[in-house]
């Protein structure tokens, strides 16, 4: 019967570790601070509102730090102001918030809702535990997080 039990247990496992709900920076972030951008290259296109940049590219937002090979940038405009609307990172993206730090392949900001979403092997590193997935969405104004797909974890005793 103990076998059974076991047996059962492991075969379960994998189903219970599909999510896993995480902390992700302080959960006190300033989605008014001023969007700095650093890149290697930068191409405009004003009929479509989108601006791409490539290498290297660096952008920080108060205490948020997101780098990756491109971003481009969607913009809209409300009652004739012209903001940022979201970021769209592809290629080594890297997300760190406070101490708090995230990568994958891909990766989506929306900056009016504080919301990113990153796929492609992700790892999540928060005070030397890492938690892997196929996804992460975090809301950077809660702090709250959550981690889908095949969820892998390393926790330090």
């Amino acid at each position: 019967m103990f076998l059974r039990v076991i047996a059962f247990s492991l075969l379960a496992a994998p189903t219970w570790a599909q999510t896993a709900d995480i902390g992700f920076g302080r959960g006190d972030f300033d989605s008014s601070a001023p969007v700095e951008v650093a890149a290697d290259n930068l191409e405009v296109d004003q009929a479509t509102g989108r601006a791409t940049l490539t290498g290297n590219v660096v952008i920080a937002q108060g205490e948020l730090r997101l780098s990756a090979r491109q971003v481009t940038v969607d913009y809209a405009t409300t009652e004739g102001d012209r903001r940022i609307e979201r970021l769209n990172a592809n290629g080594d993206v890297l997300i760190v918030a406070g101490e708090d730090a995230a990568e994958g392949q891909e990766a989506v900001y929306t900056l009016g809702s504080s919301d990113i979403l990153l796929t492609g092997d992700v790892v999540v590193t928060q005070a030397g535990n890492t938690l892997a997935g196929d996804r992460l969405t975090v809301n950077l104004d809660s702090g709250a997080g959550t981690v889908t797909g095949r969820v892998r974890t390393t926790l330090q005793p």
